[in-house]
């Protein structure tokens, strides 16, 4: 409603239609939060409410609906609480924008493809909103379209994702049709429809069932199809193939290895678009659809495999690349890619423990990161959005002793950084001892996945050195490295800064503390059995003592790794005090690998070269032969006909002289030839043929 009232009159609203937009998305946190009280501890957590979109004779339906679910109610928690503070956030730093009415007309689309995607009930309904996030998207990352680079990066991300998308549209026609006859006992009839392939007791095939994950028009405590049936399915290779294809689409979405380079790009937008992409909606659908899909049908032993392996992989390899990047919002860029990829790597140990052991673990401790990651990461684009506000630059490096001008600023993004880097109390060191436990056990059930574990361990170094990097560059030390700029800096929201820089209103600080605080309460809430009951396998932990309702469990492998998590944490904490503590800089050393090694990181390891190459090489290439194909054999073939159809009609217009003499000279001569014709050939012809 939002979107259309914006859209429709944002030009005849106060301040573009920023506040019917705050007014829109505090309803929709409000909603949000009824559904998720109503849904803690519900004995029947799955509520389907859906029709018949449309259906094919041979029985099979397609539905349209919503579905209400732990992990559904869980994310529009996610969705709507970020998303609030965010549109508040944004009405002081996007004040001065031009353009404000389509700014907040695409906010509000966005929010409601991301509300639709998590209450889809079936993969196709689920597919439409995950276009339409991608599509929203594109708009608000290219919203400085007057910049080339906002405009690139825009289409980069736009394409880069489609490729994801078409893995993704290719595993929903697999699963489609190798669970199409598959029936659940208990499942109820469409009103008004039939099914061929219904049994007496009222079974319902799921193609019939509209492909919806649970009883279609039911309460229920049970998924439609068997936990885990991808895996004990006849034909294992398929079903590998297909599990690869739906994590292709999440890792397109959720910017994982080797779909990644989008996300870095996508910075040019404006840092509120950036904080409600990194930390609430399109990257979290990417794991989002891991984790229901593990729920709905389950992934296959390699499949999972793939999936760890992808996700530890990732959070290692972007953590090297935040190590070295000089824009501030870059560096948090690549912390959430690093994140990301621990999410996918949980979800991966999930599915792999629960393909070994038989028992069913759900990607509870992936969706707890996914939580607790969305409050410190919108923190930190926020903090970094209030100092780009006010000095007029990204650059870390033209930054320096902001802690004294800024220090709510300074103090939320320290918050934010403690959390990210798993340093207790702080909520990412709860979500991240979770999932670093879990990933141990799949290591213990699956010797490939000990690498994996190894490189996301790693990655707690990494986190810790490269945000406190950020930290240390922009707010430590007594010199203000930067000076006021003649003009605004492109693209950054705002006017330009005074003499010395300063905290901004309270309108911009007030998100940041509430994200303050939630970055420290989140952790703890799995200490509530009720909201336990939003992260289906989720085992709370601390210092190798786990939570599980009924009373407390000591692990020591759970208190090494603890320890072994924290310590690497303060190791990466410790390193970036001594490389860029109280006003330091750190300069690389003239001689030896270091800047050899600082250049590829710079370049990303050249991955977006090789892609530009590859498309300048083989896809324009291929393209060009194509082009030639068009041009020479299709067009060239049409081209012929119309010569020879042209030749035609030219000669036959000569006959055409306009004179009456040569009319009936023809007329005369078409006469003889009739009369000889019947004369001669026809009474041959019938001699051969027969008749009288």
């Amino acid at each position: 409603m939002a979107f259309v009232l914006i859209g429709l009159l944002g030009t005849r609203l106060k301040n573009g239609g920023g506040l019917w937009a705050v007014v829109a998305e505090g309803l929709a946190l409000v909603w949000g939060l009824y559904v998720a009280l109503s849904e803690m501890g519900a004995p029947l957590p799955y509520h389907d409410v859906s029709f018949v979109w449309f259906g094919l004779p041979n029985g099979t339906n397609f539905a349209m609906g919503t579905l209400v679910s732990p992990l559904g109610a869980l994310m529009l928690l996610v969705v709507n609480g970020v998303g609030l503070l965010v549109v508040v956030y944004s009405l002081e730093y996007m004040g001065h924008e031009e353009g404000l009415p389509r700014y907040y007309a695409e906010l509000m689309l966005f929010l409601t493809a991301m509300n639709a995607l998590v209450l889809a009930d079936n993969y196709l309904e689920f597919v439409l909103f995950w276009e339409l996030v991608g599509v929203c998207s594109y708009l608000l990352i290219g919203f400085f379209w007057k910049k080339p680079e906002a405009a690139a990066a825009a289409k980069k991300a736009f394409l880069v994702t489609r490729v994801g998308d078409v893995m993704f549209f290719i595993g929903i026609f697999v699963f489609f049709t190798a669970f199409a006859g598959v029936v659940d006992p208990h499942a109820v009839l469409y009103p008004g429809t039939s099914c061929p392939g219904a049994s007496v007791g009222g079974g319902l095939p799921w193609a019939c069932a509209g492909f919806t994950f649970t009883t279609p028009n039911a309460n229920s405590a049970t998924t439609f199809l068997p936990a885990g049936i991808v895996a004990q399915n006849a034909n294992p290779w398929l079903m590998g193939f297909g599990g690869v294809m739906i994590l292709g689409g999440a890792v397109g979405k959720s910017a994982q290895f080797p779909l990644h380079p989008w996300l870095p790009d996508a910075m040019e937008g404006p840092t509120t678009v950036s904080a409600l992409i990194h930390a609430a909606t399109m990257v979290a659908a990417g794991i989002y659809l891991l984790a229901i899909t593990a729920i709905f049908l389950g992934f296959t032993e390699i499949t999972s495999l793939i999936i760890l392996a992808i996700g530890g992989f990732t959070s290692f390899f972007a953590g090297t690349m935040g190590v070295v990047a000089p824009d501030i919002k870059r560096v948090i860029a690549y912390s959430t890619i690093s994140q990301l990829g621990y999410m996918a790597m949980a979800v991966g140990a999930s599915s792999l423990v629960s393909d070994v052991s038989g028992t069913f673990v759900g990607p509870g401790a992936a969706m707890f990161h996914l939580f607790t990651h969305a409050f410190f990461k919108a923190l930190l684009f926020l903090a970094a959005g209030s100092v780009i506000h006010v000095v007029g630059t990204q650059d870390l490096f033209k930054m320096g002793g902001l802690r004294k001008y800024m220090p709510v600023t300074a103090t939320t993004m320290l918050v934010g950084a403690l959390a990210l880097s798993g340093i207790p109390p702080f909520s990412g060191f709860f979500s991240k001892d979770d999932l670093l436990g879990l990933t141990y056990a799949a290591a213990q059930a699956d010797a490939v996945a000990w690498p994996f574990f190894a490189l996301a361990l790693l990655a707690v170094f990494l986190t810790a050195l490269y945000i406190f990097r950020l930290v240390f560059l922009a707010f430590s030390g007594d010199r203000y490295r930067g000076a006021p700029p003649s003009a605004p800096h492109p693209g950054a929201a705002g006017t330009h800064p005074p003499t010395d820089p300063h905290e901004p209103s309270w309108i911009m600080r007030g998100p940041l503390v509430i994200l303050a605080a939630l970055s420290v309460a989140a952790g703890f809430l799995p200490l509530l059995p009720a909201f336990r009951g939003l992260l289906p396998g989720l085992s709370w932990g601390l210092f190798g003592f786990t939570y599980t309702g009924s009373g407390w469990i000591f692990s020591t492998p759970d208190l090494v790794i603890s320890a072994i998590s924290l310590g690497l944490a303060l190791l990466g904490l410790t390193t970036a005090w001594r490389l860029w503590g109280n006003g330091r800089v750190y300069a690389l050393p003239a001689a030896g690998p270091l800047p050899r090694i600082h250049g590829v990181l710079l370049h990303r390891y050249y991955i977006d070269d090789a892609y530009d190459a590859f498309g300048r090489s083989v896809i324009l290439g291929i393209a060009r032969g194509f082009a030639w194909i068009d041009r020479y054999v299709i067009d060239g073939t049409i081209h012929g006909f119309e010569e020879v159809f042209s030749g035609i009609s030219t000669r036959g217009r000569k006959l055409q002289t306009g004179l009456v003499s040569n009319y009936a000279s023809w007329v005369i001569l078409g006469l003889v030839v009739l009369v000889a014709f019947f004369l001669f050939v026809v009474p041959h012809l019938s001699g051969i043929l027969g008749g009288g």
